[in-house]
């Protein structure tokens, strides 16, 4: 599929706040000093060439989990996409503080750059806990839709995966259900124990313990490319 900035990124609509409370001095201090995590278009096809493996992680909130997965494998590049500035903020102060080199984020919505991406490029990647749009009429506003399935499967490699983490019981039964009508994507289980226990390659973030605490119960959805 021919994913073209025409057909594509001008359409896209955003719902919500990007922006929450006022930013402190130092979340400001983050953003000005840590431009050289921010991608620039000009030059983004660079990472392709200079990377083989590379997982992209869509809405990484405080960077918890993308920054420990840089932090852990050297070997991987990590492409981070997040449109709400505060999250962006404090993501941006943990790669300073560690110094990071095999990342870089994108601080907006991620359908804006899917055209950037060239086919096959991507080795995995993981949305968690997206936002689930529980209403109704809102169903046209969660992140996971048909089209959307359709832009990533062109990016990620053969046998590449997606992992999808969320503790919403309607967003559950969306999910599984979306996939099963979408067959290019192979549903990973083997038990029980697959769906309900974090994969070893995710990290605990604020929001899952902040889950657990209000008993409810995250579920974990990995799916591999055909």
């Amino acid at each position: 599929m021919n994913i073209t900035k025409q057909n594509f990124e001008d359409k896209i609509l955003f719902y919500g706040r990007r922006r929450g409370r006022k930013l402190s001095t130092s979340a400001k201090l983050a953003i000005s000093t840590g431009q050289k995590y921010i991608i620039k278009k000009d030059n983004f096809l660079n990472i392709f060439h200079e990377h083989k493996n590379i997982i992209l992680e869509i809405g990484f909130g405080d960077g918890e989990n993308l920054v420990n997965s840089a932090k852990n494998n050297s070997n991987f590049f990590y492409i981070g996409a997040d449109p709400f500035v505060n999250t962006t903020a404090k993501c941006l102060s943990k790669l300073l503080k560690f110094n990071l080199k095999n990342v870089v984020i994108w601080p907006d919505d991620i359908r804006k750059i899917l055209y950037l991406f060239p086919q096959n490029s991507i080795s995995e990647i993981k949305i968690l806990f997206p936002d689930p749009w529980p209403k109704k009429k809102h169903i046209n506003r969660r992140l996971i839709q048909n089209d959307f399935l359709e832009k990533i499967h062109s990016i990620i490699k053969h046998k590449g995966t997606l992992t999808i983490a969320t503790d919403h019981d309607l967003l559950k039964k969306w999910i599984l259900e979306k996939f099963q009508r979408y067959t290019e994507f192979e549903w990973i289980v083997e038990s029980s124990k697959d769906w309900r226990f974090r994969p070893h390659d995710c990290f605990q973030t604020k929001y899952e313990i902040k889950s657990i605490i209000q008993l409810r119960k995250p579920c974990w959805f990995t799916f591999k490319k055909k």
